[in-house]
Order: structure tokens, then sequence, then C-alpha cells
């Protein structure tokens, strides 16, 4: 751990902190120290390298100790440091949402494919669980003639959902609190596409996951404390209670999709197919009306 005792250039402060992130089995454990150090010191990651010979004040040192003790206490890099990438857009992060995923970008990228198919600029598209807004923002952020629904269950999470609209100037987007499971009415709005990120891990699975994810982030973005299913079941049912949509887009978690095929061959659509990622993990469920 950094001692306050004596004097700190960035490279001593980084090698120092990459060898304690190493002992205590810390993937990336240089990469956790720079970007640690860079919030601290509010410049990117590559200026580091600029600076080797900085001396770091006490306040700065004071700083950076505690962001360590944080890490080493597992929470997040993105709680710690308030934001993340996706996409390419910048998003602010807190424990009340979901850490974007870097798999949850082929959702994204396969939507903008859908672009083609749509003449008319009132294309609506419905997030549910939005959470931080990531699919929604980047989805207007590149389909601006898009109109983009985000709901989720809590004003909190929202609020994190439109500081992220405002911080990349979206505006297409409106966000709205609904619970998809309890709240029975549906929003009235046109949706040509719905899309969504589920909890989609089961009980078990939850229990199993590392300290990161089960100490800090949301339990109800993750998991229907249930066989996963849950989320599944009623956004496919959405369709028999007259939610008239093109094409529907569900991420997967790659363990039970064939339970979520047989749920989805009931659903109506005519077209149903997954959609796999770089590792061959079945990661979307895309159906189509036609």
């Amino acid at each position: 751990m950094v001692t306050k005792n004596k004097s700190w250039t960035v490279l001593d402060i980084l090698n120092t902190t990459s060898d304690y992130f190493t002992r205590h089995k810390f993937e990336n454990a240089r990469l956790n120290a720079e970007i640690l150090l860079a919030h601290v010191l509010r410049v990117d990651r590559i200026q580091l390298y600029l600076q080797f010979e900085r001396m770091l004040d006490m306040v700065e040192l004071n700083t950076y100790r505690q962001l360590v003790k944080r890490r080493s206490a597992y929470e997040p890099l993105q709680y710690i440091t308030g934001e993340t990438e996706f996409m390419g857009l910048s998003f602010t992060v807190n424990p009340s949402v979901l850490i974007p995923r870097p798999e949850t970008e082929l959702l994204v990228e396969r939507i903008l494919e859908l672009k083609q198919k749509f003449s008319d600029k009132d294309t609506g598209i419905w997030d549910i669980g939005t959470g931080s807004g990531c699919i929604a923002i980047s989805l207007a952020y590149n389909w601006r003639l898009s109109k983009i629904l985000a709901t989720d269950i809590s004003e909190e999470i929202l609020s994190v959902a439109r500081i992220n609209a405002a911080r990349n100037g979206i505006e297409n987007v409106q966000f709205v609190q609904h619970d998809v499971i309890t709240d029975r009415k549906l929003p009235e709005y046109m949706t040509d596409i719905i899309v969504s990120n589920p909890p989609y891990i089961n009980a078990h699975e939850y229990t199993r996951l590392s300290r990161e994810i089960l100490d800090y982030e949301p339990a109800d973005a993750l998991t229907d404390q249930a066989d996963g299913l849950k989320f599944y079941r009623r956004i496919l049912g959405l369709i028999e209670e007259g939610i008239g949509c093109k094409f529907m887009l569900l991420e997967l978690s790659g363990t039970h999709t064939d339970n979520i095929l047989d749920l989805a061959h009931s659903s109506g659509f005519k077209k149903i197919k997954i959609i796999h990622d770089l590792n061959k993990i079945p990661r979307i469920l895309e159906i189509s009306a036609d």
C-alpha cells in the first residue's frame, strides 16, 4: 500500500501500486494503478507517461491512497471513477446502475444494422430496463431520427440515465419510470423495435459471481432471483398483450439459450435467430415479425 511518509513521483507510485495489486491477485494490475492515478490527477492515462518525474502533493497522495483502498476491497474501477465508456461514448455510473459491458455493444450494433429497413424518421424503439441508458443513448446518438422510450423501475436509476443523455447531447430519448414485470399498463408509445438487456442470471449462478459484482452492482439488474427466465417470459409476452413491433432483440447470457428459444417460438414471431459474439457465445435473441 502507498505510504504517506515519503515523497512520491508518478513512476514510483505506479510501480508500487502495480506490485501491490499483483500480490493481491488483481488482473491488469498496472492498468488499475494507472486508471486510478489518472483520475486523481485529472489527466488521460497516456499523459502519465509524459509525467513520470512529477511529484505528487499531499492532497493528491491522500486521495490516491483512498482510491487504492477502495479498489483493494474489490470496488469496481468504474464506480470509483464514476464513469465508463460504451460505444465510444462516456457514461456516468454509480452503484444504482449496472456497469455497461462490452458484449452489450453487439446488441446496439445489431440494431443499428436494421436502420436500412426503416425509411420513416419516426422509428420507435423501446429500451426495457435502461439502467445507465447506455443502449438507448448509444442508439439515439447513432440513429438521430429515431424516437426512443427508455424505461426502468425507479427515478434514482433514471436520473443517472438522464445525466448521461445530457452528457452526450441526446434529446431523442424519453425516460419513463415503468416496471415491466409489475406494471400491467403498457407505455403508450409507438414501438417498432423492442430491446432489452434483462436480468438473466439465475439464483444459483448469481451466488457464484465475483466479489466485484456481488458486493457492488445492483442485484435487481443482474438476476431475477429465480430461473433466469422471468424477464424473457414477460417481455416476449408483450406481443400477446398487443405491443406491435417489427423486431425484438434481447441479450442472452449463453447459459440457458434453449429454454429462451422455446419461449420465443411461442411468442408469435415468424423469424427467430441467435447471434453469437466473437467468443462463439449465444449473445442475442433476434425475433422479427416478417
